[in-house]
């Protein structure tokens, strides 16, 4: 189970991580968003510009043939909406944009053979228009994008102007259409009436006859009203079925059999209905033939049963349509089919009518019947004038009706709000590019930091070590930050690694600073790491190049010699020795010519120089030999030693990498004890494993692992607080182990 203690240590090592990192999450981040401010500055700006438009019912000559008005729905509105945002609008409102507008728009860099500039435009266009309809309602919003804001208020207005017009052209096709229908019947009716007033003169001046009792002009009346309601359903029966056969045309050029006529239908429901729908009409009809009046509660209750059974009619023969493959169900094609089903139902409804009629004027026929025969054929002809007149009557005023309608200039939409200049673009959103640039470069980061952390295999904790090798940490050194200036006993070193090194001398520049410190501490840790025997020779040696060991042991020198006691720093780095350059001293005579010569002591004391530092003295290299390893494993390194010992209090030798030379190896079986340097975040795990065992397998001397160039913002600086008492000079620490370092 996981303890609270546990928790604690996992939110420390995740800050810790992040403190670590701090420098990569700030570049990503700093990236992010500078990518996101470069897109703000470069972007090109959008503006919205929005028109609302609203579709409202209109009297239309087509109700004179079509008293089925289709109701405003949600599948009306859909197709409204794919009208508007269709191809073959946009290429409308290209065509009726000023050409200042259609400048506005860029075109690509390269233009192809055949480029059509309009096409494109029509493209874009099509591209930005988003439409949208408020729930519940025949009213529309139309949202345009464009470049500019005068182009976007432009294009948004002329697309409900475009939409106003077509709809307009629709009306009046339709119109016209109708009317083309009512001249062809009047014509045809004006013969008839033309010819029953000849026939009406030419009877009575034959027979002598120019009336007829009151029984004869009674049944007279109602077959005359009969024969005129007969006349009136069949003209519409006639005009309904041409334009459905004209409807049917256009299907047919559109989609070879898309539709399925209604009186092919197989479904018993649609086949109930028809039936209902006819039996309906029936009573409705012979209700109004006994001067029953519209306004009856009876005739009311009919009709509102009839309009729902159209309504649920249509509704399930568009069920069954759609179930034949309609590949594009909001378009042209379905408004022709909606319309032909329809038109199908009314040719049903006429022909119920039609027929309750016929069996109508039938029954007034036999009563006709008993008359004499000259009143009864008078009554005949005077009966088809009557229904020829009032027939030819309706069809002069439908006409008319047409014609005003085709002269109209109205339409079924309705702007309610016109399309204004935006005065700010809608993209790009500065402001939120920046917040998603920012939340994205934080996660972009912290990812990055993690993966990395999850595939770096370096040391750089002291849990590392400690968890990683049975060898304990004698000491951390904090990263050493470049000092600005060079003190003056040491010249700018022309090495750049040697410079380096002396513009990290902190033991010299700020005794005082928690670096100090750290070697300091390091230095009491050795001191307690051999509690049994004295530690005089310290070998000093790092698993590969650039760790840091020359560093320290030179700083380590100086707070030695500053501690009082008689230091020596010998070079024993025969690969690529630094400490000559650091001190300002000849590389020869050395160590190798001391081996090389097998000198005596004398000129041993007389090769080792002083350096600026009181009780510190250095034993340079000397000439760097072809095999270091042979000079090293020499007896005479070993007499040198035991000799040296005698005059100093401690030793420091600076050796090359243990995992790329045996040098210190060799070295480690002869000194009292080694120290290795880990870099932090720098030496692999796999690394610091192999110096361990190299170290080890001559002499276990190993001392302790120094964790180098620790981060100091994790805390570090924390645990060295001090201050100069000015009563007596003394530094006093505040640190767990301030105990230690009472050998100063």
């Amino acid at each position: 189970m996981e303890t609270r203690q546990d928790i604690q240590f996992d939110f420390t090592k995740t800050v810790q991580i992040i403190l670590r990192r701090k420098w990569l999450i700030l570049a990503t981040l700093l990236g992010a968003l500078s990518i996101v401010i470069f897109y703000n500055q470069l972007a090109t700006p959008i503006y919205k510009a929005n028109t609302t438009i609203v579709f409202e019912e209109l009297n239309t000559p087509t109700a004179s043939i079509n008293s089925f008005k289709i109701a405003f729905n949600k599948s009306f509105i859909t197709k409204q909406i794919e009208e508007i945002k269709s191809r073959s609008l946009s290429e409308e409102v290209v065509g009726a944009l000023p050409e200042e507008v259609k400048d506005m728009f860029p075109l690509p860099k390269k233009i192809e053979p055949g480029f059509n500039r309009d096409w494109f435009i029509a493209n874009r266009i099509r591209q930005s228009i988003s439409v949208s309809s408020i729930s519940e309602s025949e009213v529309i919003t139309i949202e345009v994008e464009s470049y500019t804001p005068l182009a976007a208020r432009v294009i948004a207005n002329t697309i409900t102007e475009v939409l106003k017009k077509r709809k307009m052209v629709i009306k009046k096709e339709e119109s016209s259409k109708v009317r083309e229908i009512i001249e062809e019947q009047l014509i045809a009716f004006k013969q008839q009436l033309d010819s029953a007033e000849t026939a009406i003169k030419n009877y009575k001046e034959l027979s002598k006859v120019t009336v007829i009792d009151r029984e004869a002009e009674e049944i007279f009346k109602r077959i005359t009203e009969a024969e005129v309601a007969y006349n009136h359903t069949k003209a519409n029966l006639d005009a309904v079925e041409k334009r459905f056969s004209l409807i049917q045309g256009k299907l047919v050029r559109e989609r070879q059999e898309l539709v399925p006529s209604i009186t092919k239908i197989t479904s018993p429901w649609a086949q109930k209905l028809k039936a209902q729908l006819v039996d309906l009409e029936i009573q409705y009809t012979t209700l109004k033939l006994q001067d029953y009046l519209e306004n009856h509660p009876k005739m009311q209750q009919l009709k509102r049963q009839i309009d729902e059974t159209k309504n649920t009619l249509k509704t399930e023969t568009m069920k069954i349509a759609a179930g034949e493959s309609i590949i594009d169900p909001i378009s042209q094609i379905e408004k022709l089919m909606e319309e032909s089903i329809t038109l199908e139902i009314e040719i049903q409804t006429y022909q119920a009518q039609e027929k309750t009629l016929r069996n109508v004027i039938a029954n007034y026929k036999q009563n006709l019947s008993t008359l004499p025969v000259k009143e009864l054929h008078l009554a005949q002809l005077l009966r088809d004038k009557a229904v020829n007149e009032n027939i030819y009557t309706m069809l002069l005023q439908k006409r008319e009706e047409t014609k005003i309608a085709e002269a109209e200039k109205v339409g079924n939409i309705r702007i309610i709000d016109p399309a204004n200049a935006p005065t700010s673009p809608i993209k790009p959103s500065k402001a939120l590019n920046l917040a998603i640039g920012l939340i994205f470069g934080l996660a972009m980061s912290i990812t990055l930091v993690f993966l990395l952390e999850l595939t770096d295999k370096s040391i750089k904790t002291i849990e590392d070590v400690e968890q990683l090798a049975d060898v304990s940490v004698v000491g951390i050194i904090p990263r050493i930050n470049r000092q600005n200036l060079l003190p003056t006993h040491f010249a700018a070193a022309k090495d750049k690694r040697a410079t380096e090194i002396a513009c990290k001398m902190i033991a010299d520049y700020n005794p005082r600073s928690p670096e100090s410190e750290a070697f300091r501490n390091l230095k009491g840790n050795l001191h307690l790491a051999k509690m049994n025997s004295r530690v005089t020779t310290l070998l000093i040696t790092s698993a590969n190049p650039g760790e840091g060991k020359s560093l320290i042991v030179s700083n380590l020198g100086i707070i030695t010699a500053q501690m009082g006691l008689r230091t020596l720093l010998i070079d024993a780095d025969l690969k690529k020795p630094v400490l000559h350059k650091v001190f300002q001293k000849k590389i020869r005579p050395g160590l190798v010519d001391i081996v090389l010569t097998n000198a005596f002591m004398a000129v041993v004391y007389n090769v080792i120089a002083a350096t600026p530092f009181k009780n510190l003295d250095i034993l340079t290299s000397g000439t760097i030999p072809l095999a270091s390893s042979e000079v090293i494993a020499s007896g005479i390194i070993q007499e040198i030693l035991a000799e040296l010992k005698q005059q100093y209090d401690i030793i420091l030798i600076d050796t090359p990498p243990i995992n790329l030379a045996a040098d210190a190896g060799i070295l480690n079986s002869i000194v009292d004890g080694s120290i290795l340097i880990v870099r932090s975040g720098r030496t692999s795990t796999k690394d610091m494993k192999t110096a361990i065992k190299l170290l080890k397998k001559a002499q276990d001397n190993l001392l302790g692992i120094v964790l180098n160039g620790k981060d100091s913002s994790n805390g570090y600086s924390k645990n060295y607080c001090y201050y100069l008492d000015n009563s007596n000079g003394l530094r006093v620490r505040e640190n767990k182990r301030a105990q230690i370092l009472t050998l100063a």
